[in-house]
Formats: C-alpha cells, sequence, structure tokens
C-alpha cells in the first residue's frame, strides 16, 4: 500500500502503542512527536531493510523434499485484501502479532478474548508458531488460522453479526523427503545436522536395532540416509510420518531396510524382500555402554575375587528405561540377592533373559504378565550387590548363561516376502531403492 506522510506517522504511532509496556496519556503523546521527528528525519526510507553488508546467505539445505500429490487447502484472497503469515516471537501480545501482521481491529481482539474456542491462542502462544490472516486494506482482521494441533486449526472469521470461531481438520499435502547424515559424535546430533526430526531418527534405531549396537558399534565417518513420508499442512510446516527406506553404513557394512505393504499389511525387509524384524534386540537400553562383558573369569569388585561374569552390564543413569528384548511371559520379578530388583523373562523355545539392578519395575509387571518386544519393564538402578548405576543383563538357553552378543542369539524372526507377492515387493520398493541411491550420491559429492 501507498500511504500518505500523516498515514506513515499513525501507522508509528499505533505501533509504539502495542507493545507491551503500559503507555499513559503523556507517553502516547510523547510516541507521536517521537514518530514525527523519525519519519521526518528518514524521509522515504522504507519501514523494513537490510542493512548494507549484511550476508543473507543460508546454509544449503540436506533435506529434499518431493511432492505426491493432493491439495493442500488454505485461504486465497479476494482481491483487495492480503494474506500474510507471522511467527510468534518471545514476548509478543497477541495486538502486536495482529498488528505485524497487517492487522489493526479492535473488535477482534476483543471478540477473541471473550469466546471460549477463540481464546485458547493465548494458551498456546509459543515462540516460533506461526499465525495466518487475511485482512482488508483498511486492517480489519476477515479471518485468522492458527494451529491448534498437529492435525486441527483454529479458525476465526469475520461474520455479518460480528465473528465466528471454529476448529477445521488440516488440509494436507503429502510429501516425500530424503535426508542424509555422517556421524561425528551420536546418531542424533548427526540427525539434528541434517534437519532430521527426532521421531524419524527414533524410527531409524528401531529399524536397524538387530544389526547396529548405537552406542558401542558406531563409528566417526559412519553414514545414513532415509527416505520418510511427510504432510505438508496449511502453515507450510512438514509433519514427519513413516519412514519409507533408510540405509546406514556402519564400519563399512551396508545395512537397509523398506517398507512394503499389501493386503496382508505392511513391514519392513531387506532390498532382496527378507524380512528384518528382530526375534531379540541387540540391547534393552539404548545408547549405554558395556562396562562388563561376558566373561569366565572376572574380578568382582564387591566380593574382591575371580569368578565367572555370566551376562554383561551396561551402564546408564538411574532411572533409564529398560525394555523387554522380545515377546515374553514374566517368570518372576522382585528382589534376588546380589541381583537386587530382578525381572526374569521367559520367550518359550528354553530362552530366558535377566534384568538386574533395577531402581524400580514398570507399572502392570508381575509373576505371569505377557509383555510384548519393547515394552517398558523396568528402570536402571544400583539395587544388590552393585557399585554403580547399571544393568546387568543375562541370556540363558536351556538355563545355560550365553554372551548376549553372542552369535547363539537367534536375531531374525519375521517372515520374508513369499513368493506370491513377490513382483509386487519388487515394483514397489524399486523406487525407494533408487531413492537411496540418490541420497547416498548427494550425500557422497558433498564430502568430495
Amino acid at each position: 500500500m501507498n500511504l500518505s506522510f500523516r498515514q506513515r506517522i499513525a501507522v508509528f504511532k499505533r505501533w509504539i502503542l502495542t507493545q507491551n509496556k503500559p503507555i499513559d496519556a503523556s507517553d502516547a503523546s510523547f510516541s507521536g512527536k517521537v514518530a514525527t521527528v523519525l519519519m521526518l528525519g528518514f524521509g522515504m526510507a522504507t519501514a523494513f531493510g537490510i542493512t548494507p553488508g549484511t550476508s543473507v546467505r543460508t546454509t544449503p539445505a540436506v533435506s529434499v523434499v518431493e511432492e505426491l500429490g493432493g491439495v493442500m487447502d488454505g485461504p486465497t484472497p479476494t482481491p483487495g485484501n492480503y494474506v500474510q503469515q507471522v511467527q510468534i516471537r518471545a514476548g509478543d501480545t497477541l495486538a502486536a502479532l495482529l498488528f505485524r501482521a497487517g492487522v489493526d481491529d479492535t473488535s477482534a481482539l476483543d471478540f477473541i478474548g471473550s469466546d471460549p474456542k477463540a481464546r485458547v491462542i493465548y494458551q498456546h502462544m509459543a515462540p516460533g508458531r506461526p499465525l495466518r490472516v487475511e485482512h482488508d486494506a483498511q486492517g480489519k482482521l476477515l479471518t485468522l488460522r492458527f494451529p491448534e494441533g498437529e492435525t486441527s486449526t483454529l479458525v476465526v472469521t469475520r461474520t455479518g453479526q460480528g465473528f465466528s470461531a471454529g476448529v477445521e481438520q488440516n488440509g494436507a499435502l503429502k510429501r516425500v523427503v530424503q535426508a542424509s547424515g555422517t556421524i561425528q559424535s551420536s546418531l542424533f546430533a548427526a540427525a539434528d545436522g541434517a534437519g532430521i526430526p527426532d521421531s524419524v531418527t527414533r524410527q531409524l534405531t528401531h529399524l536397524f536395532s538387530t544389526d547396529i549396537d548405537f552406542h558401542n558399534d558406531l563409528r566417526s565417518g559412519d553414514t545414513f540416509s532415509v527416505v520418510y513420508e511427510a504432510n505438508q499442512n496449511d502453515f507450510d510446516q512438514l509433519i514427519p510420518g513413516r519412514v519409507l527406506a533408510a540405509e546406514f553404513v556402519n564400519k563399512g557394512r551396508v545395512v537397509r531396510r523398506v517398507y512394503f505393504e499389501n493386503s496382508d499389511g505392511g513391514d519392513y525387509y531387506t532390498p532382496d524382500g527378507k524380512g528384518s524384524k528382530a526375534s531379540f534386540l541387540r540391547s534393552p537400553i539404548e545408547f549405554t555402554r558395556i562396562t562388563s562383558g561376558f566373561s569366565a573369569a572376572r574380578f568382582h569388585p564387591i566380593l574382591k575375587q575371580w569368578r565367572a561374569h555370566k551376562g554383561i552390564d551396561l551402564a546408564a543413569p538411574k532411572g533409564t528405561p529398560v525394555v523387554s528384548v522380545a515377546n515374553a511371559t514374566v517368570a518372576y520379578a522382585g528382589w534376588r540377592n546380589g541381583y537386587g530388583n530382578m525381572i526374569e523373562l521367559h520367550h518359550g523355545n528354553g530362552i530366558d533373559t535377566v534384568y538386574g539392578h533395577l531402581s524400580a519395575f514398570a507399572n502392570g509387571i508381575h509373576t505371569g504378565s505377557k509383555i510384548h518386544q519393547g515394552d517398558l519393564i523396568g528402570f536402571v538402578g544400583m539395587t544388590g550387590w552393585a557399585t554403580g548405576p547399571h544393568l546387568h543383563y543375562e541370556f540363558k538357553i536351556n538355563g545355560v548363561q550365553h554372551d548376549p552378543l553372542g552369535p547363539e542369539v537367534p536375531r531374525y524372526a519375521s517372515a520374508n516376502v513369499n513368493a506370491h507377492n513377490r513382483a509386487q515387493f519388487q515394483s514397489a520398493t524399486a523406487p525407494l531403492i533408487r531413492q537411496l541411491d540418490v541420497v547416498r550420491g548427494s550425500a557422497q559429492a558433498r564430502f568430495e
């Protein structure tokens, strides 16, 4: 809009009046004088600009986003009206936020403050959250859209009688996102650097938990690539979903997973169609370290004598969650001598696992409980004969302890793709494999 000199002064005065500090009449009068002086001093200077010499370059994005299809809902402005999206800043009032978006409408503010549905915006105003408005040339609010949750939007609309408020389900545009990273310190640090959401990173740890111990096996220079679904909502935000394909290169060994779904359901497989679901997880704790391995002779730190250590000790802070490494029935949950608080799980086929020195048991854990792989069973502690917080973990076959990381432990349990679905599997997963190849090639090119 082209504003007259007096209109620019009025705009600047309104901006001062929307700040958080209470302003009395004398302050308002003074702010008008300040506005006049500033406008005279700067003449036709624009309201917003970039200081000469300021760099506006951004770091190249690692993620690549592709459109799958679909139509995204969103406001289409009427000619002569304006749509603007702004982000909430620390210390913002709603009045200041709306004014920054071009809205100067006290009746809209009054409605939002009094309407039960609309005023929830005050409860969710956090820095970084978006708000989108449509207003006319005079600054009167026509519509306001604010994300109430991941799948819904609060909408305030001007009507003939005033305003109305309601909640709409987001119209989303399906996307496929590609990203890759290189390990320097940890998986989550590398994923953050690549712009990969934590929910996707957690999926990666589960996908590769059969093959990779993410604390002990990772090496600097290991790489990973991922292709995952996302929904782009009305505010151009990407909401991550399911991983479609992933690759991890650990110590030179390439491990891949692809998602395949048919009438029997969906699951993850190796690229040649082999089932990849773990029969037994490599570790009952995420991101731990082994302080004492499986050994026929170890110097006991409390008994001060050499004796066999028929399990492994996994160091972790007190309270760290402990999960079941496979489907099981609780054979015992309680106190047992040097083990302290201990759980023993029976998995069938003569296999049992033991978890010792727990600080507490998870709710519902008792003898006879049925649990599934990955279910929470307890928390790391130092009960019993323990000099520091850790988990003592044993793996028994027909009553005899074996190294939990040894070759005797069965790893794969899920079925392979059957011959009937083989052609469909190859057709559905071939594009995902090609995308992994592209992501890996792009990542290698960045580091050459």
